[in-house]
């Protein structure tokens, strides 16, 4: 199994690098999107893991971020990236 981002997970990976970056610096950042990529690799093992969010999209915890996704025949979509304070 494989995943793709959409375009609004992308840019919120942009921004939470650049809020990162910003208030921690460049390593905390890489390492922040390191550990943020590698829940995307778990998802791709256990498409299941996250808790069922709505019909079709499930939501999974990473530290403060939430990862919204959906389960595909042979892949997940991660659909957005939110801060556990943001609206989904």
């Amino acid at each position: 199994m494989t995943y793709r981002l959409t375009r609004q997970a992308k840019s919120d990976i942009k921004a939470i690098y650049h809020y990162t970056v910003e208030y921690f610096g460049d390593s905390q950042a890489r390492e922040y999107l390191d550990g943020l990529e590698y829940s995307f690799d778990l998802l791709m093992d256990n498409p299941n893991m996250g808790r069922l969010f709505s019909k079709k999209i499930r939501r999974y915890i990473y530290k403060s971020h939430l990862v919204y996704y959906e389960v595909r025949k042979d892949h997940i979509v991660i659909i957005r990236i939110r801060n556990a304070r943001q609206k989904p």
